[in-house]
Formats: structure tokens, C-alpha cells, sequence
């Protein structure tokens, strides 16, 4: 997830409505429905928005810190602060998010409908056009996780690469968990918590359509180069309690 200063977060928010007007005008010239698209576009981005705000969510973590980072949520761009920065909702950053989805949602709609015309067009209107419309659309989302990685802590030092080295090790762990895990991303690294020598890794997972699973962790070796033991947890559950 990215993080802007004011003045970037303007340029970006600039450049995506005028993106977006664009889109509109294109689409204006294509379809006669043109205002019904855009209208629906204008209401299911918010919508998304939001929605990635309870889905990519970062918690506060240690790893790599002088204390305690702040975590964040919201993607492409975060509009919610972690409870060490006060957990803040940004009303400038969530306008930003919506207007990147919208033009998200204009785009890929005009890709769709190009894919449509020069595909099917010497086929009738029917079902078959309704369906392949509907694969499109709806296809690539639940294998979006293995397109675009989730948003995980910043970690640097050692910490990172004994992250690296865990998530070498997630398909010995996988098979444990209640859905399909495509993509995982790092919640902290600590110490562990047997006593032992050595760090655990926290990571969380997602299935399909980015939804979260859950938590994966790992008790690393002293070495940091792997893992002596893992499991899952569900998302109601924490690597550290």
C-alpha cells in the first residue's frame, strides 16, 4: 500500500479524475448508457474502497522498529493510520483511493467491452455474450492474490531475511489451513515464544478473492534459516498470545 505526502497525494488525485473524465468522454461517444456505467462506477468505488480498508490491513509491528511501527490499511492507498499513529481515518487519502477505482472500474469495463466487440462480433446478442462478459469481469478476481502481493510490514535487518527464509517454508504449513492459501504477507517478527533461541514469523494469508484466512507462524532456528516448527491459526487468533 502506498503512503503520500499531501502535495503528491494532490498531483495523484489530478491526474486519476482527469483519467477518469477521459474515460468517461470515451465512453460517452461508445454507449448511449454511457451516464448509467459511469454512475455505477462513481458508486461501487467507494464501496471497494472501503472494502480494502477492512481487508489490507497492517497491524502495528516490531520488526525492524525503534518501538513500535504504525500499521496502516486501504489499498492502493492507505486512508487508515495504526493505533500507535492514533488509528485515523484520512478522508483526502479514502477520495484518492476511490478515484484510483474508479478508473480502475472505467477502464477495465472498456477493456471488457473492446473484448466483446472483437471477439463476438459476428455472434447475436444472447447468453453466450452474457456469459463470456461475465467471465471477464468476474474471472480474474479470485486469483487476484497471485497477480498482486498483499500488504505486509516493512521490515529491514535481520528481521527481513529471516522472513525470506520462512516464506520458503509456507507450503510445509499450507496444507493446514481451512481454505486454499495463494498469497501470504508479514504481520511481525519477535522472538519466540517457547523461550528459545531464534525469532517467529507471523504471516497472514489470503485465499481467493484477497479474502484473509488467517495466520501462518513460524519458530525459526537460531540461524534464522529455518523453521522448527508452525501452524495456522484462524483470523480471530494471534501468533503472539
Amino acid at each position: 500500500m502506498i503512503g503520500l505526502p499531501s502535495w503528491l497525494a494532490v498531483v495523484f488525485g489530478l491526474a486519476l479524475g482527469f483519467l477518469a473524465v477521459l474515460l468517461a468522454i470515451w465512453w460517452r461517444q461508445q454507449s448511449y448508457r454511457w451516464a448509467l456505467l459511469v454512475a455505477m462506477c462513481l458508486i461501487v468505488a467507494p464501496a471497494l474502497s472501503w472494502w480494502s480498508g477492512i481487508v489490507f490491513r497492517v497491524a502495528d509491528y516490531r520488526a525492524g522498529c525503534d518501538g513500535i511501527c504504525p500499521g496502516y490499511g486501504g489499498a492502493p492507498f492507505r486512508f487508515f493510520t495504526g493505533e500507535v499513529a492514533g488509528n485515523a481515518f484520512l478522508p483526502g487519502m479514502f477520495l484518492l483511493n476511490s478515484l484510483a477505482y474508479t478508473w480502475l472500474l472505467l477502464a477495465w469495463s472498456a477493456v471488457v467491452r473492446g473484448v466483446l466487440r472483437h471477439g463476438g462480433a459476428d455472434a447475436r446478442r444472447g447468453w453466450g455474450q452474457i456469459a463470456l462478459a461475465g467471465l471477464l469481469i468476474v474471472g480474474p478476481l479470485p486469483w487476484a492474490p497471485l497477480i498482486l502481493p498483499p500488504p505486509e510490514a516493512r521490515v529491514r535487518g535481520d528481521s527481513l531475511r529471516v522472513a525470506i527464509n520462512a516464506r520458503r517454508e509456507v507450503y510445509m504449513y499450507d496444507q493446514l489451513a481451512r481454505a486454499p492459501v495463494l498469497r501470504v504477507g508479514l504481520d511481525d517478527v519477535r522472538p519466540r515464544r517457547d523461550g528459545q533461541q531464534g525469532m517467529r514469523v507471523c504471516l497472514r494469508t489470503y485465499t481467493l478473492f484477497y479474502l484473509p484466512a488467517g495466520y501462518m507462524y513460524m519458530d525459526m532456528a537460531p540461524d534464522g534459516v529455518h523453521s522448527t516448527g508452525g501452524g495456522v491459526l484462524p483470523l480471530e487468533g494471534s501468533c503472539w498470545s
